[in-house]
């Protein structure tokens, strides 16, 4: 495995700085990676992990390579603190890049991390105008990690709670929020990638999903473990498995996308 040294330095942002706009008005922070194509060419959203707005570095290993790969990228911020529109973003985001020369509006896929791969899946469900959906660690049950947590991981706990609320009196917020209760609505092509030694998200989040989307009648589904892998891609003490992970989902949105 080619791993990425822990010593490489501070995370240096590769991507244009753009805006996404909403809605109501407003707009999102994104950062755009043009790949050096001619004429219009399959687009990834990626979408980022972290609380808050997200963070462009957590994902700007997964944008540059796949700008090298030979795809636009399109990596994006949240409106809120709250995950509880991001899927409405990102289908934003989608609606940006059909007014873009550069994309292909029939060949533009996601790709999320951690809270990113929450909201990829809940967008992926919603909107079926995104061809293929890939991601990383990702967070789909929030339940399960404020009940879990309790009693092993106190404070764990009390960062998810202090986010999200109380599970027990916010539990039907938890369930509109988490990618779990909603993923029966994936049609698309679906790669799911999750490290073993995820201490943030348990790796039975990403088989959860997988079945559910199995049961819901979507064949096209792969899931792949990695042993030694945690929440963000690292491989303790060594380095980070970027490269290695980029083997998996390039190759899944060139053959998805065309």
């Amino acid at each position: 495995m080619n791993l990425t040294p822990r010593d490489g330095g501070p995370v240096i942002l590769t991507g244009e700085p753009n805006a996404i706009p909403l809605p109501d008005g407003t707009s999102v922070k994104a950062l755009l990676y043009r790949a050096a194509t001619r004429g219009p060419a399959a687009t990834i959203v990626v979408c980022p992990g972290g609380m808050g707005t997200g963070m462009f570095e957590i994902v700007e290993w997964a944008a540059s390579r796949l700008s090298a790969a030979g795809f636009h990228v399109v990596s994006m911020n949240y409106r809120g603190d709250l995950p509880t529109h991001d899927p409405d973003d990102i289908s934003a985001a989608f609606d940006w890049l059909t007014r873009q020369p550069f994309a292909d509006a029939g060949r533009i896929g996601l790709f999320g991390v951690s809270r990113g791969g929450n909201a990829a899946l809940r967008a992926a469900a919603a909107d079926h105008r995104f061809k293929a959906v890939a991601t990383f660690g990702a967070v789909s049950d929030f339940l399960q990690q404020a009940f879990g947590t309790a009693a092993f991981a106190p404070a764990r706990h009390r960062l998810i709670t202090g986010w999200l609320g109380d599970p027990v009196t916010n539990r039907a917020f938890y369930e509109q929020i988490q990618a779990i209760d909603h993923v029966q609505g994936i049609v698309q092509p679906l790669l799911l990638l999750h490290g073993e030694h995820d201490m943030h998200a348990p790796v039975e989040q990403s088989i959860m999903v997988r079945d559910k989307v199995v049961a819901a009648g979507n064949p096209d589904v792969t899931l792949e473990l990695f042993p030694v892998l945690g929440h963000f891609g690292e491989v303790v003490p060594s380095g980070f498995a970027y490269d290695h992970l980029a083997s998996r989902f390039i190759p899944f949105f060139r053959e998805k996308l065309g």
